[in-house]
């Protein structure tokens, strides 16, 4: 089993802790990028105009003036650092010490600084989008070229896709069975797709599959994880698909009481 998931825009300073040992992450493959986006990211966040280059707005510029040192800044498990409603939803925290090395060993969190990671890996707060223009050109662009490194990992397992669009360019490989996550809301006559509140079921799911008795291997085990869990996702469960793509869709059921 392999979750993948999207960093969370809102983070939270660590108060304490090392500093940036690059060599720890998760994917060493990915360190020599790694590296020189962090120079980039410290030498744009100094600039004049770095609030326009990395796509944020004032409310977070104590944090572009903080990252000019980042690889001095401390850090902590990037679960802890990441403060969305995913990782509220999935509370890596309170997971038992088996399934927290469980995550460590099954969860990739998608980032345009380090661009894959583990949820104990240890990391400092960081602003960068995958579309901000670094002096060597935008994350986007040159994690494109590395995903490929991934696919070994991803090779003969069930993946369970909880990524937002921005973090989701790199697509598992055909011998892996890939079970994308989503939600939807049902008005009745239509139905909506849910944006902001499927972050919080994809946290949900994660940490069902984390805490599962036995790890879903199968994409049928996963949906009936799901089914049988259809109380804590509030909600239907509908599976569709074919060959190794797949789809969970969590249904909220919107009753009108008017």
């Amino acid at each position: 089993m392999l979750i993948l998931l999207p960093p969370s825009e809102g983070k939270t300073a660590p108060s304490s802790g090392p500093s940036l040992d690059l060599s720890s992450l998760s994917i060493p493959s990915f360190t020599s990028l790694r590296e020189q986006l962090i120079a980039e990211l410290m030498e744009v966040s100094g600039q004049d105009d770095a609030m326009e280059v990395l796509q944020v707005g004032k409310s977070v510029a104590d944090e572009v003036v903080a990252q000019r040192h980042l690889l001095t800044l401390p850090t902590a498990p990037a679960h802890e650092v990441y403060t969305g409603v995913l990782y509220q939803a999935a509370n890596f925290s309170s997971l038992s010490a088996g399934a927290l090395q469980r995550a460590q060993e099954s969860v990739l969190i998608f980032s345009a600084l380090f661009g894959a990671h583990g949820p104990t890996d240890l990391v400092p707060r960081y602003r960068l989008k995958m579309g901000a223009k670094l002096p060597g050109g935008t994350p986007r662009s040159r994690w494109r070229k590395q995903w490929a490194e991934l696919d070994g990992v991803a090779d003969g397992q069930v993946v369970i896709d909880g990524r937002s669009g921005d973090y989701a360019d790199w697509q598992p490989p055909s011998t892996a069975t890939c079970v994308k996550v989503r939600a939807v809301r049902d008005l009745g006559d239509r139905r909506q797709v849910i944006t902001h509140n499927a972050k919080f079921y994809r946290g949900l799911f994660a940490r069902l599959a984390l805490t599962a008795h036995s790890v879903p291997t199968t994409v049928d085990e996963l949906a009936h994880l799901a089914t049988k869990s259809s109380d804590v996702l509030v909600g239907d469960i509908e599976l569709s698909g074919t060959g190794n793509h797949y789809t969970i869709t969590i249904v909220e059921k919107v009753t009108d009481f008017f």
